[in-house]
């Protein structure tokens, strides 16, 4: 796997590998495709390709028992992670990754390359590959490409390309949906137009591409399997089987009139048996979800003809429909959307489950009073949209947990937005107007669930209701309960006494004490539409955010807003009027004072109270002119000095302020900008120098026990350790030193940690540094990170000699333990 040492490291951060700095987390349960060889597994998703296989020292364990080896992602070179198709390339020792859109991983010992419309692809919409020998042959919806390796070249050479135009029509369509290489050598290639068939030896000449003559016509999106003897033909609701010799013919045909569900088929496939299988689902790639009717999910037809229909919960599979079937290895493999991937063992079905976030979109971030996170999965949409609509996620002690309205009382699959009240109650807000076009299930308003008792309240316009445990029901709403000034959530918030906010999209705002009492309303001055979806209160003032709209108001002081109030300001710029809000933080500035920082829809502001500042690529700084009413230049850059956005035309679209007084601010197009206001830099992290899953930022969190920064994106979630705020309950055990030996001139420090925890014990810890002769060299401070980090100098800053150092670590109670250091100038 490929691997990324970070080049720029942040103020006081220790200078540590980025595979200890950085995570990855996407969502690998939905599945499209399936590779098994020599006992590993390997299965692509909309989250990238995962490999799993046997534990150490064991072998032939159940598919149930196999552990992730590797993953690969986006975040560590491929060029997407929405992954159709895994081939294995004998011939180069690689594994080609096909995306929907964006070409061609190739993933070898050399490490990633991409092969896309640049180097020969017809399409980087690419639909099946197949290998033969050297050569290989790309599918796309332009056509097919051929491709071959020659002998010492590490990369792969564009050999011919075929289409409708230069083989005088013998090829049906460019848009190709299907392509199967049989034994004998006889490509299939499978369009709405029809089906081609072509010796492999003779592809260059146009003569011997043929048409296959077929009972069911065209216009049909196609399907293929093969085996040494049968070729099997999906439409979308009947199966054609035929011999793989195209010189002989017959068709025996399977439907719903024999059998069959009455059912969309997703996937076909072939054992060697001539045992024929079929899976049942309508896709839709715009929203990609698949749809079904009845409970069926899986048909097996064998030879001589006898069906056995497979359904949920039935053994061993669960809900999801099944996206692929792969029969290899002597096995039967199936790929659900949801749910994993499953193996036929001994009669049932053996799951493997990822231990994955539920969905790729991430849009809300919230850590607990538990310092449990909270992700939310949602969009401004009544309907589900693309990789959205898929619950809230849960992450405790390294395990992930999905929530949606199909395994728990949440009100709505379509959360935008997650908030935890002073009792550690979760808040769980949607966006749903609720029409006839809305799924079965969803509920408007927003649920409030008391983990610790297992109490789910539903609030809406109408009042509160509460689940019922017994009958899986919502009682009826109480009378006289507090009610919503809006059923459409734009987002919640809890401010600094423990009340929380809840901004109706499309009405206003209501606000709920910590005994759920409805202690205010109030609408956004000027404002037609309401369209709150922001939130902030940092005790002296609170910020509001809509969407297009009215832009930012901020009501200037710490009582609980009103509409007709004399409070409010209305930003001067306006920039800030009819824009989107994604985020305020307020920082005490250690030159200026106050400043509130204003990530919009039109660019990234601050404001000092007194001044309306603007930052931007160009210049550094603007100042707003309240007389002319134009931004005049106030800070420029120094030669060299990092930009924000790393220079890239863009805006922000997320913004938090670290425990360390930092600000993340998130871009749509080029990743992480972070500023220190104790230096007043920037400093860039995007997908060209860190393992970001995308350069576009949706939402920051932060979880303080292992000290990480969340960073939310539309392809899954990246973590950065930037230091703790809160240390688990540990003791002095083993104290490592590395590098060790430290030679400064290679490394910036020597770090000592406590093993096997990577934490100081909780309290006030020291360090101290002696030479080999006993007399103290330096005292050392804790790090954010709980551990202690020394430069090889004297705490006057005198360069210390080459030779043995030893290092004493104490905790608050007094208990020591000790290493040395060998340092090596």
């Amino acid at each position: 796997m490929k691997r990324y040492i970070l080049s720029l490291l942040m103020t006081a951060l220790a200078t540590i590998a980025v595979a200890n700095m950085w995570q990855t987390h996407t969502n690998t349960s939905h599945v499209f495709d399936i590779l098994a060889e020599d006992g590993d597994v390997w299965f692509s998703s909309w989250g990238g390709v995962v490999r799993i296989g046997a534990p150490v020292l064991k072998q032939d364990v159940s598919l149930s028992d196999m552990r992730q080896k590797e993953m690969w992602n986006t975040g560590n070179g491929l060029i997407s992670n929405d992954i159709r198709r895994i081939v294995r390339i004998g011939f180069s020792s690689s594994m080609w990754f096909a995306s929907d859109n964006s070409g061609i991983s190739i993933v070898s010992p050399l490490g990633v390359q991409a092969l896309d419309s640049s180097l020969g692809l017809p399409s980087n919409r690419v639909k099946k590959i197949v290998e033969n020998q050297n050569r290989i042959l790309v599918a796309t919806y332009s056509g097919l490409a051929e491709y071959y390796y020659l002998e010492g070249v590490n990369f792969p050479l564009l050999l011919h390309q075929y289409n409708v135009q230069n083989t005088n029509g013998a090829l049906l369509s460019n848009e190709l949906d299907a392509m199967v290489l049989a034994p004998n050598r006889y490509l299939w290639l499978g369009s709405t137009s029809g089906i081609n068939y072509v010796h492999l030896d003779s592809l260059a000449v146009d003569s011997a591409w043929h048409v296959l003559s077929v009972p069911f016509g065209t216009g049909h999106t196609l399907r293929f399997a093969v085996n040494d003897e049968v070729l099997a033909i999906a439409t979308a609701q009947n199966v054609y089987l035929r011999s793989s010799d195209p010189a002989q013919n017959g068709w025996t045909s399977y439907s719903a009139g024999n059998q069959l569900p009455n059912e969309t088929i997703s996937d076909i496939a072939l054992n060697d048996d001539n045992t024929l299988w079929i899976s049942y689902g309508n896709w839709n790639e715009d929203t990609l979800i698949y749809s079904r009717n009845t409970a069926n999910l899986l048909t097996s037809v064998s030879e001589s003809g006898t069906v056995t229909n497979y359904t949920e919960n039935a053994n061993g599979l669960k809900r999801k429909s099944i996206s692929r079937i792969v029969c290899s290895d002597g096995y039967v493999y199936l790929g659900s959307w949801g749910e994993g991937i499953y193996r036929l063992e001994n009669g049932s079905w053996a799951q493997y489950l990822p231990n994955s976030i539920g969905f790729p979109k991430v849009t809300h971030i919230n850590t607990d009073l538990n310092y449990e996170v909270w992700i939310s999965n949602g969009s401004f949409n009544h309907l589900p949209t693309r990789k959205s609509a898929l619950g809230a996620s849960r992450w405790k002690d390294g395990v992930w947990q999905t929530m949606n309205i199909a395994n728990s009382p949440i009100h709505s699959d379509n959360i935008l937005t997650i908030a935890v009240d002073s009792k550690n109650r979760k808040w769980f807000g949607t966006y749903d107007v609720i029409t006839d076009e809305s799924p079965v299930g969803w509920l408007f308003g927003l649920t409030v669930w008391d983990e610790e008792t297992d109490v789910w309240m539903h609030f809406t316009r109408f009042g509160v209701r509460y689940w019922n445990h017994e009958t899986n029901t919502w009682g009826p709403f109480l009378p006289g309960s507090p009610t919503l000034m809006s059923n459409t959530i734009g987002y919640i918030a809890r401010d600094m006494h423990d009340n929380m906010l809840v901004a109706g999209y499309d009405r206003g705002f209501s606000v709920f004490n910590a005994d759920d009492e409805l202690i205010g309303e109030f609408e956004i001055p000027n404002s037609v539409y309401q369209r709150g979806i922001f939130i902030y209160h940092n005790g002296r003032q609170y910020f509001i955010g809509t969407q297009s709209d009215r832009g930012l108001m901020i009501w200037n002081d710490d009582s609980i807003p009103d509409k007709d109030g004399p409070h409010w300001i209305t930003p001067s710029p306006a920039e800030l009027s009819n824009c989107e809000i994604y985020g305020v933080v307020s920082i005490e500035s250690p030159y200026e004072g106050p400043q509130h920082w204003i990530a919009a829809s039109n660019g990234l502001f601050m404001w000092n109270e007194q001044y309306w500042y603007k930052y931007d690529t160009a210049i550094k700084r603007y100042r707003y002119n309240l007389s002319t009413g134009l931004w005049d230049n106030d800070l420029l850059y120094y030669a060299d000095e990092e930009r924000l956005y790393g220079s890239v035309r863009t805006y922000p679209t997320a913004i938090y302020l670290d425990p360390f007084n930092r600000i993340w601010i998130g871009s749509l197009a080029n990743g992480i900008s972070m500023y220190d206001p104790s230096t007043e830099r920037f400093t860039n992290y995007y997908q060209a120098n860190s393992p970001l899953l995308s350069n576009h930022i949706t939402m920051f969190g932060y979880e303080p026990t292992e000290g990480l920064l969340l960073i939310g994106t539309p392809d899954g979630l990246n973590t950065l350790r930037i230091g703790r705020t809160v240390k688990p309950q540990t003791t002095l055990q083993q104290l490592k030193a590395y590098p060790n030996p430290f030679r400064p001139a290679v490394h910036s420090s020597v770090l000592i940690v406590n093993q096997p925890t990577d934490v100081m014990p909780q309290g006030l810890n020291s360090c101290r540094v002696y030479d080999s002769s006993g007399a103290l060299v330096a005292k050392l401070e804790e790090t954010n990170f709980s551990r202690f980090e020394w430069d090889g100098k004297t705490s006057s800053g005198k360069l210390c000699a080459s030779g043995v150092y030893f290092f004493v670590v104490s905790d608050e109670s007094g208990k020591s333990k000790r290493g040395k250091i060998v340092l090596i100038r």
